[in-house]
């Protein structure tokens, strides 16, 4: 982003009640460099078990009661929590919410987080949202994504794989149907980086138009996997290099798993 002191101070606080069934994701977890692209006003945390989705939100409530936040439920449904914490003049929202443990790899440690999901389950989760949602900080999002970690077309073929009812051309679609915003949308982001409508179209654009050749040139069987490197790590290869057929597939599971790579 880079995260805000009010959030380093509360992700400091909450980080011990984090674990592989309550993590961090979103926004904040995509934007935590600091040549990130924008600031997250919030602050999210999933659960893979439905019934411990109240007791680790008031369980984070307290402890931050307990370090002079006052605190407002804006939220209390089934599945989502939200609540917004105010201390001063500064506030910071937070979201509480039950998710699908199906994913690529498992949660991971992190130390400012706790725990937070792999970066392409926040890849894909990422641009199942924009499928769901005409919101103008999930392109700028993905857009960052696309340039720093996995091409938008991998994105689109993986991601197919979390949503069977989609393919990796109907999310393409579905996304740019999205992308209809005016420049004060963007005005309305708090953004790290300056930037225009024009140019965040621009950009989409050309990673639409590359994402299409892309999944146009790939094997529907291999649709819904990452392709992972010699290091275990996901890239986007070329369908006509010879080595093609000895890449890595690998698939979704519930929980996730950590591939074995042969070289």
């Amino acid at each position: 982003m880079p995260l805000t002191a009010l959030q380093k101070e509360v992700l400091q606080l909450l980080a011990k009640h984090r674990n592989p069934e309550s993590h961090a994701g979103g926004g904040a977890v995509i934007n935590r460099a600091l040549d990130s692209p924008r600031y997250s006003s919030d602050l999210d945390f999933f659960h893979d078990i439905a019934g411990s989705l109240v007791t680790s939100a008031e369980t984070d409530v307290q402890v931050l009661q307990s370090h002079g936040f006052a605190v407002e439920w804006l939220l209390r449904l089934e599945f989502l929590l939200r609540a917004r914490i105010v201390r001063n003049v500064d506030e910071l929202r937070l979201d509480w919410c039950f998710d699908s443990a199906f994913r690529f790899f498992p949660v991971q440690a992190d130390p400012e987080f706790g725990y937070c999901l792999h970066p392409a389950d926040l890849a894909t989760n990422k641009l199942l949202a924009v499928v769901g949602r005409a919101v103008i900080r999930d392109f700028v999002d993905i857009l960052y994504l696309h340039d720093t970690y996995l091409s938008l077309g991998a994105m689109a073929w993986a991601a197919s794989g979390k949503d069977p009812g989609l393919t990796p051309f109907s999310i393409l679609d579905f996304a740019q149907r999205q992308m209809k915003f005016r420049e004060e949308d963007l005005q309305g982001e708090k953004l790290n980086k300056p930037t225009t409508l024009v140019e965040l179209k621009t950009k989409w654009l050309q990673a639409l138009e590359q994402a299409r050749d892309l999944v146009a040139h790939w094997p529907a069987r291999d649709s819904g996997c990452l392709y992972l490197n010699e290091q275990g790590v996901p890239f986007t290869p070329n369908a006509a290099d010879p080595s093609f057929d000895k890449i890595t597939r690998h698939f979704g599971s519930v929980r996730g798993a950590w591939p074995k790579v042969v070289s």
